[in-house]
């Protein structure tokens, strides 16, 4: 499993419905393997399509302590409730590396999905972890977080991200040159 990164197209498809009857593959196993590719890469949350499963799963690491669990995937989430009130706070994206631009998203979310056992499940996120659930939903349906901010704001980010790939491709280079 490997992480994808913008432009690729996948990234701007609508994901299908996970089919717990004719699975692409063992959900406990993807699962694992989106968790285990998540937290490697230090990311807090990951969509199917960022890692080429074309499903509606995402990963998500929950910051809320009174959650009480570890890394998990959603399967089929679907969005039920949001808060009327918006927090803007900046967000990064593995397929996107070292871009952050704020994005306002709601304070409070409430969401609906099935387990990895395809049982159903509601949960009840705040904060970054809404943010954060909110992001990869954006995700399976095709759309990415510099398409929630203006257009001048997006031009700004993509410029200053070319130019630190830019540098970062020639350092890489450099040092793999260095061997």
């Amino acid at each position: 499993m490997q992480l994808i990164t913008f432009p690729n197209d996948i990234l701007r498809e609508t994901m299908q419905d996970f089919d717990f009857e004719n699975p692409i593959m063992d959900p406990k196993l993807l699962e694992k393997q989106m968790v285990e590719l998540m937290v490697r890469q230090g990311g807090i949350g990951l969509s199917g399509n960022q890692v080429g499963i074309r499903a509606r799963v995402l990963t998500i690491f929950p910051r809320d302590l009174s959650l009480q669990m570890g890394p998990f995937a959603m399967f089929n989430p679907t969005l039920q409730a949001a808060s009327d009130k918006q927090i803007e706070a900046v967000e990064g994206c593995l397929s996107f590396p070292k871009m952050l631009i704020p994005v306002k998203r709601p304070e409070t979310i409430m969401a609906e999905y099935l387990d990895s056992d395809g049982n159903n499940c509601v949960i009840s996120l705040t904060g970054m972890d809404a943010k954060c659930f909110l992001h990869e939903l954006d995700h399976l349906d095709g759309v990415c977080f510099i398409d929630r901010v203006s257009r001048l704001k997006q031009d700004l980010a993509m410029k200053k991200w070319n130019k630190i790939r830019k540098q970062y491709g020639r350092a890489q280079r450099k040092s793999e040159s260095s061997i």
